[in-house]
């Protein structure tokens, strides 16, 4: 009783087995879009399959040349393109092409059926032929020429135009950088127009009452005080007079001031002052109250008086020129 149960379940399963494998046999197929391209044409290489409901179905990936002289371009897409009761209408698709012209056959596309994503059967696609082309050359009337010199067209003024502006605009912004570069240079502004300077006696005179009023040799700073004035003094000499005094000694600067048209107690007051300032500031000599106490005053009078020398002058200067008119 068990030999005939377990024969009768064998002949059940190998009938639906032998079923199946029929209807799929029946179902598949395989064509190209067109059997006859150009060489460099492509051509899709597609199939349709009937699926059965609950299944699905996958192609054998391909890659490179399909067959010698024929390539394939990207993989298969497959796409459900109709739903039935009890299966699917799947199709798949993929390009081919070809560079070599003959006549070639795909080869059988391989195609695997899946059920709750176990492999269950593997069919094959029929066989498609496809032939390559190329265009027909009439060796009658073709004629071999030689490859052509190469041809230089003639530059032409449209095409010089954009250069010549480029660098007229160049050199406008060359001229204007070293332009406003000198300008910056002397008067330390690039736009607009330099605040006027004050003239050296005020910026003197200004510097000396800044002096008197930090009160510096009562607090102990005598060789700052004499180096604070004498400083403003060089300054104001070299601007009034003409007179280099960077890194000259008292000295030198009085022997060129001793040629200059000045009164001589103002020479000699200033030579006195000079004379305490340097050795106040390089023999630490300590300076009398009296010496302190004039030091700034005789500074402000030597200011104020080449001060009112160089007007008188310039008076003199223009009477004479009134009256020679």
């Amino acid at each position: 009783m068990k030999m005939k149960k377990l024969i009768l379940s064998l002949a059940v399963l190998a009938a639906m087995t032998v079923s199946f494998r029929a209807g799929a046999q029946d179902i598949l197929s395989a064509t190209v879009s067109r059997d006859t391209i150009l060489i460099g044409d492509q051509v899709e290489w597609k199939s349709r399959i009937k699926v059965p409901k609950g299944m699905s179905v996958k192609i054998d990936s391909m890659s490179g040349y399909v067959v010698p002289g024929v390539e394939l371009i990207g993989d298969f897409k497959v796409d459900t393109v109709e739903r039935k009761k009890d299966f699917s209408m799947v199709e798949t698709r993929a390009l081919v092409t070809s560079f070599d012209s003959g006549s070639y056959v795909l080869p059988p596309l391989v195609v695997y059926f899946y059920r709750d994503g176990q492999g269950v059967d593997t069919m094959q696609l029929p066989e498609v032929p496809l032939e390559v082309t190329t265009v027909p050359i009439d060796t009658t009337t073709y004629q071999m020429y030689d490859i052509r010199p190469q041809f230089r067209y003639p530059v032409t003024f449209k095409e010089l135009v954009p250069w010549i502006l480029l660098l007229a605009a160049l050199v406008a912004v060359v001229v204007l950088t070293v332009h406003f570069a000198l300008k910056r240079k002397k008067t330390g502004m690039v736009f607009g127009k330099p605040d006027p300077k004050d003239p050296p006696h005020i910026v003197a005179l200004r510097s000396l009452d800044r002096i008197r009023g930090e009160k510096l040799w009562q607090k102990g700073n005598q060789k700052q005080y004499y180096t604070e004035i004498t400083d403003t003094l060089r300054v104001y000499i070299e601007q009034r007079f003409g007179i280099k005094t960077i890194e000259r000694t008292s000295n030198e600067i009085l022997v060129d001031l001793s040629v200059k048209d000045l009164a001589p107690s103002d020479y000699e007051a200033l030579k006195e002052l000079f004379g305490t300032a340097d050795l106040v500031k390089f023999a630490k000599y300590s300076a009398t109250e009296a010496e302190n106490e004039n030091a700034v005053p005789v500074a402000v009078r030597f200011v104020n008086d080449t001060f009112m020398q160089e007007l008188e002058a310039d008076g003199k200067a223009t009477e004479g020129g009134r009256k020679d008119e």
